[in-house]
């Protein structure tokens, strides 16, 4: 747009108005004209003392009933010990009754007793002696038979001496020839073993010289292998060392030529006027770029002005002759034009084609992405505090994109603001004269309705948030070609965004909008306006000659908890349609910068690598020979060691016939010895005296464990008789002086069962208290929660605004209201009157007496209210008063990026940046009770002048709800 009248981009609407309700003071706010914000302030309750004071109640009634119950279970304890203490006194005293009694009686019967117990030790004693006498009997016998069988092995053996004295020179005769053989047998041994071992060193010798005449035979083979070897491998590596020519293709880029945004636009007068610097005062000079806010620069915002003087630097680097020289990164700063350069293609009067539109929408998506990304990387202090409250703090954003999906939205936007005439100073919103079901919040909601219902059921638990927002400016060209239409839609989108990304207050509504991280596509439509909507006064539009467009962005994502892992998760699935911009930005992009392939050859000098490989068969090829060369070694080292092994076993079996032959002739010269003696009859005195030895020592034994046998039977015969008697004088004491033992243990039994049945009882009653406490807490409760459901009814038609509390008309008529439902608990007791209800009487055991069952303190009546409205669902209606908003600039440093509920309609009143549709999908809801601190006296005190701000506002709300922008503006 060229007219610099309309460049106020910072109007505001005011809604004013009052609602006259109870107690309650309203106040006016401003709406942001750059953003559509429906953002409820937070309510206050004034009827919130109501549940203070039945708290407080519930507290003190509670508190009441618990020392009362802890009183009587006291003094249960108290009755219990008092009552185990008596009972334990008099099974004491009856115990000691019982003893003293009996030991009366075993003094009367003294002499009974001890004329008993001397008959059975006399008794006991003269069994002992009896089985004493027949086990020495027993041992007696076992040594007699032991001296007879000693007797009878001397005699046989002293008939063995004097017969071998008779035989003792035979026997000489016989050891002397025995002698003999065995010096024969080791003569022969020691011939045989001599022989073999000089065959043994004789075929070693052999052996050694044959193996060493192979090994050097072998080794001069292995030489000349070798050598053969290594001389291919030096012939083939100075082969491999010489340079060679290659064909070769060469990689050559070629960059486009791509305008550069201009960072110091110059107007002459304003400069000297004003002296000022084209950089954003206020951030440092870090964003250079026009003061988009100054008028004088209209006509360069797009790129035309009446000569090429009205900017004098870098004018020819800026001005791009072609669509493919049109930058794609969006780096702040102008655009300028030159029609006698514009080679771009022409737009017909008909206004743009299809691919010309995707043209557009490729450069715009383009410019977009680079405008968040650039803003992230540079100037991340903005888009922290966009997205503050969105968890995506520090988090950079993943970029929009282009579908089919979005071309379906855009263009169902663009016919439904054509079909109701919507000019381009309006929002595709109801207040711009469409039916609800034709705004780009209700298309966007079918659009993507099965999305949204598939994300919070698999996010069950979280919330779901969905961020929906539109950008409006409008595109115009002096010149019919799709370049000029690209450079006036550039620098209109630099002034958008850039230009309220540096407003001297706040950041403002467009650049918010596209500035949130939660949305992931856009929908870029393009209106062709009407020569109506062109002559409108404010329209902007300046040559309407050729068509001129209303152009739309509708931006939509979701937001997945305020967590950003998980929001970028969702971003990344394929769920958003397939991109129908990618082939147009290709096209730009191989244009900018592409790589030609030129052929030609060089000279190649071979590398270590290249000579390496070159050679690397030769050199495995020598490494075979030496490998071959040291195996042919290892064999006849291998085979000549099998030669000596099987020489050195032949010795071996030599060596062991040769004593196999000495053992045959000693075992025959001792069986010829032993057939002699035995021919004479001889005996061995020394083997037959040990056998006669031998046989004693058996019988020693067996008599030893007959002994030890013999012994535990005599001890295991006492021991019972003793036990006999013993029984026999315990039974006789008993019939004298009976026992007291189980009269004592019955006695102490029943003292148990006294000290267990108070025990119980106890138990009861503290049973019965717990049951008593917790029905009186349980009615408190249900009081609490029915006040708690009035509050939230009541909370829900109020916002709050600054200090003040707005309560706002209701859609529905509230069913009920005014009705009254009274609660009364139980009256209470008199507290001492409960106190001694029921007191613990100490009885004579084994009774315990419990306490009376415990009278429950219950709660003062309390009357309350119950609002029935807070269980029936409010409806829109067209009717509701508009939803009050905060300022921009307020939106943009404290509720910026606050996301409202669904139920937010998205049809309040359009602002120039509509972002309404930031709704909440939540699959659980809870409700916590909050309580909020007492107000002071003094902050419930209203200001009189207030008080006349509010009668004025309640005045024009009454007589009309309406909304009245100061002036028009081209981005909306």
């Amino acid at each position: 747009m060229r007219n610099s009248n309309t460049n106020n981009w910072r109007s505001t609407a005011l809604i004013a108005g009052a609602i006259l309700t109870a107690g309650v003071v309203t106040t006016t706010s401003t709406t942001d004209v750059h953003a559509d914000n429906s953002q409820n302030n937070a309510q206050v309750s004034n009827g919130q003392v109501t549940y203070d004071q039945v708290r407080a109640t519930a507290d003190q009634q509670l508190a009441q009933l618990q020392s009362a119950n802890d009183s009587k279970e006291a003094q249960q304890a108290t009755a219990n010990e008092q009552s185990n203490a008596a009972d334990l006194a008099q099974t004491n005293a009856q115990i000691d009754q019982l003893k003293a009694s009996h030991a009366a009686l075993e003094q009367e019967q003294a002499g009974a007793i001890a004329q008993a117990q001397a008959s059975t030790t006399a008794s006991i004693e003269a069994q002992t002696s009896a089985a004493n006498a027949e086990y020495q009997q027993q041992i007696n016998a076992q040594q007699q038979n032991e001296a007879t069988q000693r007797a009878a092995n001397d005699q046989q053996y002293a008939q063995a001496v004097s017969q071998a004295a008779e035989n003792q020179q035979a026997v000489a005769d016989i050891n002397a020839q025995y002698q003999q053989a065995l010096s024969d047998a080791a003569n022969t041994q020691t011939s045989q073993a001599q022989a073999a071992a000089n065959n043994y060193n004789s075929a070693v010798a052999k052996e050694n010289d044959t193996y060493q005449g192979k090994l050097s035979a072998q080794k001069a083979t292995n030489a000349e292998n070798i050598k053969n070897a290594e001389a291919s491998l030096a012939s083939v590596t100075a082969n491999a060392n010489k340079p060679y020519e290659v064909a070769t293709t060469n990689d050559v880029a070629v960059t486009g030529r791509v305008a550069k945004p201009q960072t110091d636009v110059k107007v002459p007068a304003y400069v000297t006027k004003y002296g000022i610097h084209l950089e954003v005062r206020g951030y440092n000079g870090a964003i250079p770029v026009s003061d988009y806010t100054y008028p004088e620069f209209a006509n360069t915002y797009y790129g035309e002005y009446p000569d090429s003087a009205v900017i004098t630097n870098k004018a020819a680097e800026s001005t791009p002759h072609d669509i493919s020289e049109m930058p794609l990164d969006f780096q702040p700063g102008l655009l300028s034009y030159d029609a006698k350069n514009d080679h771009s293609e022409k737009v017909s009067a008909d206004g743009l084609t299809a691919d010309q539109v995707q043209v557009l929408r490729a450069l715009a998506l383009s410019w977009e992405n680079g405008f968040r990304n650039n803003v992230f990387k540079n100037y991340r202090e903005f888009y922290n505090v966009v997205n503050k409250n969105d968890g995506f703090v520090n988090v950079a954003p993943v970029d929009l994109v282009s579908t089919d999906f979005t071309d379906n939205i855009a263009n169902q936007v663009v016919a439904n603001r054509t079909k109701y005439n919507v000019d381009n100073n309006s929002h595709t919103v109801k207040d711009s004269g469409m039916p609800t079901e034709a705004t780009y919040s209700s298309i966007i909601n079918n659009a993507t309705q099965n999305l949204k219902k598939n994300l919070t059921s698999e996010f069950n638990g979280k919330t779901v948030y969905t961020d929906v927002n539109e950008n409006l400016t409008t595109m115009q060209a002096g010149t019919p070609t799709l370049l000029n239409y690209a450079i006036n839609l550039y620098n209109s989108m630099q002034g958008m965004y850039y230009g309220e990304l540096v407003n001297p207050t706040h950041i403002g509504g467009h650049a918010v909008n596209l500035l949130r991280a939660g949305i992931r596509t856009v929908g870029i439509g393009f209106q062709k306006l009407t020569d109506e909507m062109t002559a409108k006064n404010g329209s902007g539009v300046s040559d309407r000659k050729n068509p001129s467009y209303a152009v739309t962005f509708d931006h939509v994502g979701f937001n997945i908890d305020h967590d950003a892992n998980l929001t970028k998760e969702v971003q990344n699935r394929n769920v958003w349609g397939t991109s129908t911009v990618d082939a147009q930005l290709n096209t730009i992009k191989t244009a900018q910068y592409h790589v030609n392939k030129v052929p030609g050859t060089k000279t190649v000098t071979p590398t270590a690598t290249d000579v390496q490989k070159a050679t690397a068969s030769e050199q495995q090829k020598l490494a075979d020979v030496k490998a071959q060369a040291q195996q042919s070694l290892d064999a006849l080292a291998s085979a000549h060691q099998a030669s000596l092994n099987k020489l050195e076993q032949q010795y071996n079996d030599a060596k062991a016939q040769v004593k196999a032959n000495y053992d045959v002739a000693v075992t025959k010269a001792a069986s010829v010895r032993d057939a002699a003696l035995k021919a004479t009859g001889v005996v061995d005195l020394q083997a037959y005296k040990a056998q006669l030895d031998s046989a004693y020592q058996n019988l020693v034994k067996a008599d030893q464990v007959a002994a030890q046998k013999l012994a535990a039977d005599r001890d295991a015969k006492i021991t019972n008789i003793k036990k006999a008697e013993n029984a026999k004088l315990d039974a006789k004491i008993n019939e004298l002086v009976p026992s007291v033992d189980p009269q004592i243990k019955q006695l102490q039994d029943q003292h148990q069962a006294v000290i267990a049945h108070g025990d119980a009882v106890l138990a009861e009653l503290k049973a019965e208290n717990k049951a008593a406490y917790n029905k009186l807490a349980e009615q408190f409760n249900v009081q609490l929660a029915a006040i708690q459901r009035r509050e939230d009814a009541k909370r829900a038609n109020e916002v709050r605004l600054a200090n003040n509390t707005v309560v706002l008309p209701s859609a529905v008529k509230v069913a009920n209201d005014g009705n009254v439902d009274t609660v009364a608990f139980p009256t209470a007791s008199n507290p001492l009157q409960a106190e001694t209800t029921g007191r613990v009487q100490t009885v004579s055991a084994p009774s315990i007496v419990k306490t009376a069952t415990q009278t429950p303190i219950a709660v003062a009546p309390v009357v309350t209210t119950v609002n029935h409205a807070a269980e029936n669902t409010v409806k829109s209606n067209e009717s509701s008063a508009p939803v009050v908003t905060q300022t921009a600039a307020v939106a943009a440093t404290t509720n910026n990026g606050t996301q409202t509920s669904v139920a937010s309609t998205a049809d309040n009143k359009a602002t120039k940046a509509d972002n309404s549709e930031k709704s909440v999908v939540k699959a659980d809801t809870v409700a916590k009770k909050q309580t909020p601190a007492k107000k002071s006296e003094s902050s419930q005190k209203v200001d009189q002048s207030s008080m006349s701000i509010v009668a004025l506002a309640a005045t024009a709300l009454l007589g009309t709800l309406g909304i009245t922008y100061s002036s028009k503006k081209r981005h909306n």
